[in-house]
């Protein structure tokens, strides 16, 4: 049985919530889902990018990158402590912000989520294709990724245990693998530490501050989550932690065991670095370890997307066919949607017109959240968190977001541009088609059960 977002309201409204109840997720499958975001496609996939553009001195563009992730983190747990409702950083703009920047951060946030599955539908091909060559690297994508939107098909509950179980196998494995490769750095890598200026550590910040996306993919599924309000603050920041830790360790060994040649541009560093250190049987073995976990990145992907993409149709600024729920409240559309983009976007896209667009749009959102966050506090609403040092740490968030907005480039703001244009056009002639107008959801969040 289908339900349509607008018939909801209803006597199977209550059957439907009673099951949505039972399949939330608690505190350890939320991290999972943020942790296993993040150690995925970008460390995986675009350290050897950013240190192509900074050298050595790439572990102080992801320190930079780091520290805006980390400010930006505090204001999006303050945020998420005072709000219930699906779609992150998009719920936020609703709330605080003019209707057209919602719809602007909306669009964003899920473009930005899109153009991000190329990087890593690219690295996941080509690290399988590494394990077994008669795999090409687009198939091999392209398979994983419909097998994750079916098993996303039969809710969150059961794709956020499966979460937690690679990430428990992924970040043991990779403690491993930075303590035996931390004995064989060689120093002549890291001469010249500075090797392509500032703007090349500014440049290989922005691709740092791609690399660590995904902390924040919880906050989109809230209505999702027993007690939001407190468990997505604790696991924005368990997610960080375990994620900064392993960042620091796996740049590190990059750096220290391959040669700046090496690391130009490779699509599959760490490997490159396991073979360099344990020859071929190693570079297998963690290939194996890089495809189960960037399996569970393609998961969280599939969840931001969907489920932002589910928020924009239900609230009227996306085709509403998005908003179709299954009677036990799966957003079956929107998950076919986010696979199907996936899928796009490693077919048809490339590294570098990826990073770009992703760190445009991402950090665009990012800046909708801080504005929602000081409209917020200026209306003295309640939050059960509080950001430290509050105006500044939101100050320095913003600062830092637009100078990672300059290093997105001329590729990056014109491709970004030209996607929110189109979401807006397309919001708006999707609401003056319905009779409503820019700045009236299509209902009010709070209505309607939660979805799995």
């Amino acid at each position: 049985m289908i339900v349509r977002s607008d018939q909801r309201v209803t006597a199977g409204e209550r059957v439907s919530s009673r099951v949505s109840e039972q399949r939330k997720i608690g505190f350890r499958e939320a991290a999972s889902i943020g942790i296993g975001g993040v150690v995925g496609a970008g460390i995986f996939v675009l350290s050897g990018t950013a240190s192509a553009r900074a050298g050595p001195a790439v572990i102080v563009a992801f320190a930079l990158a780091f520290l805006a992730s980390l400010s930006l983190a505090m204001c999006f747990a303050e945020l998420s402590s005072m709000h219930e409702d699906s779609g992150g950083q998009y719920a936020y703009a609703k709330a605080h912000l003019p209707p057209i920047v919602a719809t602007i951060v909306g669009w964003a946030n899920m473009g930005a989520w899109i153009s991000g599955a190329a990087f890593l539908g690219i690295g996941f091909g080509a690290h399988l294709h590494l394990v077994i060559p008669a795999i090409p690297p687009t198939l091999g994508a392209s398979v994983l990724t419909a097998i994750i939107v079916v098993l996303n098909l039969f809710g969150l509950r059961l794709s956020g245990r499966v979460q937690f179980l690679i990430m428990l196998v992924e970040v043991g494995l990779l403690s491993v693998f930075i303590a035996f490769g931390s004995t064989d750095i060689e120093a002549r890598h890291f001469s010249p530490f500075v090797a392509h200026g500032w703007f090349g550590i500014l440049s290989a910040g922005v691709v740092g501050f791609i690399a660590l996306l995904g902390w924040d993919a919880v906050v989109v599924a809230a209505e999702e989550i027993e007690r939001p309000q407190q468990t997505i603050p604790s696991s924005i920041f368990a997610s960080l932690s375990v994620v900064f830790l392993l960042y620091v360790g796996l740049l590190f060994v990059i750096n220290g065991v391959l040669s700046p040649g090496q690391l130009d541009d490779t699509a599959t560093p760490v490997a490159d670095a396991a073979a360099v250190l344990l020859g071929p049987t190693g570079r297998t073995a963690v290939n194996v370890i890089i495809v189960v976990a960037l399996t569970a990145t393609v998961n969280s992907f599939v969840i931001v997307i969907s489920r932002t993409a589910f928020v924009l149709a239900r609230d009227g600024r996306a085709p509403s066919v998005v908003a179709r729920c299954t009677a036990g409240g799966v957003p079956w559309v929107a998950i076919v949607f986010a696979g199907a983009s996936q899928i796009s976007m490693t077919v048809f896209s490339n590294l570098r017109f990826a990073v770009s667009a992703t760190g445009f749009l991402y950090t665009i959102t990012s800046v909708g959240a801080i504005a929602a966050l000081f409209v917020s506090r200026r209306r003295g609403a309640a939050a059960t968190f509080r950001t430290p040092l509050y105006p500044l740490t939101p100050a320095v968030a913003l600062v830092l977001c637009f100078l990672l907005i300059v290093g997105a480039g001329v590729t990056g703001f014109v491709v970004g541009t030209l996607w929110l244009v189109f979401g807006v056009l397309c919001a708006a002639a999707i609401r003056r088609r319905s009779g409503r107008g820019i700045g009236r959801s299509a209902r009010p969040a709070s209505h309607g059960p939660p979805v799995v």
